[in-house]
């Protein structure tokens, strides 16, 4: 009984799957409203594919500005830096001479005393 049921389901599926093809292809009107849902579903996919491409034009140019902006930060971060080292060394260095005349004038007043 589940094979004829089968049967008689396949062949009415059938049927209206060819009756909506003759009513779309076999009749001017069907191929009017064929080629209309065509250039529809062209226009959309043209208008879907001009919208991606101005999308990625625009992702590009913002990935562009920030990497510019990196590079700009890298070399900002890299000569504070550098000027920082400098800085330390020169201090480091005023603070040796310092310490260096600190021990010479204790050294001149313990000869003194002596």
């Amino acid at each position: 009984m589940n094979t004829k049921n089968s049967i008689v389901t396949y062949a009415l599926v059938g049927l209206a799957a060819g009756t909506v093809a003759w009513l779309l292809l076999g009749t001017k009107e069907g191929r009017k409203q064929l080629d209309r849902a065509s250039d529809g579903i062209r226009e959309l996919s043209s208008s879907i594919r001009k919208s991606t491409k101005k999308s990625i034009r625009e992702a590009s140019k913002l990935a562009n500005r920030a990497a510019h902006e990196l590079d700009d930060l890298r070399a900002q971060a890299r000569s504070k830096g550098q000027a920082a080292i400098h800085k330390a060394d020169r201090l480091a260095k005023d603070g040796i001479d310092n310490a260096s005349k600190a021990v010479k004038t204790a050294k001149q007043k313990v000869e003194e005393e002596i």
